[in-house]
């Protein structure tokens, strides 16, 4: 499985530059393969970067959007 992961430039090496994406509309967003991942990335870019930029505000800005191997625990 899949996760969305955006990184951001934050000047602040002390806070979190990463966030996770695991709900959209109250489901879980998850992925099988990473080009499903990263098309639902292609197909809602202005959406996934608004909600970083309503969790780091509109002025930090984005450096990238990209699919992660989720880590499944015991």
């Amino acid at each position: 499985m899949y996760k969305i992961v955006i990184l951001m430039f934050l000047l602040d090496p002390t806070v979190d530059d990463a966030l996770e994406v695991e709900f959209k509309n109250g489901k879980v967003l998850e992925f099988e393969k990473i080009e499903q991942c990263y098309e639902h990335i292609y197909n809602n870019f202005a959406e996934l970067r608004a909600f970083a930029h309503s969790q780091f505000g509109p002025a930090t800005p984005l450096k990238s959007i990209n699919c992660f191997k989720k880590n499944v625990g015991v």
